[in-house]
């Protein structure tokens, strides 16, 4: 695939011009795409931002110290050493360039003022503390920079751009088919996945709550001259059934012991209305099997319980039962005490 590397050319412009002129010819003669601030459009952006987002869009980075400093920018240092700097911290592959001979370099081509020529000397040094070259002139500058970029591209590799033709290779192609598949089957999946209530929501078409049911119930006993037989049934909210049965599932529990826990909790109030009746251990008072399977099978509708998965013992015979994810969440919110 035919592949372009932009590169970045900074350095000072008026005592550079020729210099980057023929840099410019040489990297077009390499298929390269040249930035510098020549080619900079007219936009609203402030000059400093746009730089960046350029030097940004840029393969490579090639700086040319030349005689001059170069305007200052309110932070006191060159545009030309900011650029250099920016490009050091997106670690962005650099190829310096400083004159083989700066003594010979034209009065007009040179800063004027002392302090302007220290700056310049202490940014040399910071370009040499990496790999430079020097050059003598703007051929010999041009012929350098392209054996720099040469062995640059062998050795630090980059993405560079491609023509929006070239860049969808048969290949390509497979694979974004491949992937926009994927895409539409898990989207598929997804809706399917939307349409089936939450793991941890009960139903609520069905009654819950402070919905209230009747449930019926039977005392027997008593001694043989004074036995008695009730049946009759009191209505409960189901958030009081849950409240009293639920703790024991949280793990998992027998059927025969939840239905006696629940039986224990309506026996007194009935107890208390009915202070003459006998309490002795012979006497029996149980939710009815109706009223228990209605217990259960609203239970179950609401998706609060299933039944449980351990393994036992063939010789148990019992059915157990425990929460379901939307049970627990249930129970904990109407038992948890909040602060």
């Amino acid at each position: 695939m035919d592949r372009r590397h932009q590169v970045f050319i900074s350095s000072t412009f008026i005592d550079l011009e020729e210099e980057r002129k023929e840099i410019t010819q040489t990297l077009l003669e390499m298929d390269c795409i040249p930035s510098g601030m020549e080619m900079f459009p007219a936009a609203n952006d402030d000059q400093w931002t746009l730089i960046k987002r350029v030097i940004d869009e840029c393969d490579y980075y090639l700086i040319v110290v030349g005689g001059r400093y170069g305007s200052v920018s309110e932070e006191g240092i060159s545009y030309t050493e900011r650029e250099y700097d920016y490009a050091i911290s997106r670690k962005i592959p650099v190829m310096g360039f400083v004159p083989s001979h700066p003594d010979v370099i034209p009065l007009g081509k040179t800063d004027r003022n002392d302090a302007a020529a220290a700056r310049l000397e202490a940014f040399k040094v910071k370009v040499q503390s990496r790999m430079t070259k020097d050059y003598n002139g703007p051929q010999d500058l041009a012929g350098k920079v392209a054996r720099s970029l040469s062995q640059l591209r062998k050795s630090n590799p980059q993405p560079g751009w491609v023509r929006g033709d070239q860049a969808m290779t048969p290949e390509t192609r497979a694979r974004m088919a491949e992937l926009e598949a994927e895409v539409e089957r898990l989207k598929r999946i997804r809706a399917e996945e939307s349409a089936i209530p939450s793991a941890t929501e009960i139903d609520p078409s069905f009654q819950h709550g402070t919905d209230t049911v009747k449930l019926s119930w039977t005392f027997d006993g008593g001694p043989r001259h004074a036995r008695k037989r009730v049946e009759e049934s009191t209505a409960y909210k189901w958030d009081e059934i849950i409240q009293v049965i639920g703790p024991f599932m949280i793990d998992e529990a027998a059927e025969d012991s939840l239905r006696s826990t629940l039986s224990a909790h309506m026996s007194r109030p009935v107890y208390q209305r009915n202070t003459s009746w006998p309490t002795m251990p012979d006497i029996t008072f149980n939710i009815t099997d109706k009223a228990w399977g209605d217990v259960i099978v609203q239970l179950r509708a609401l998706r609060m319980i299933e039944t449980g998965a351990k393994k036992r013992s063939t010789t148990i015979k019992s059915v157990y039962w425990k929460l379901t994810p939307a049970g627990d969440a249930y129970l904990v919110n109407l038992r948890a005490a909040r602060r």
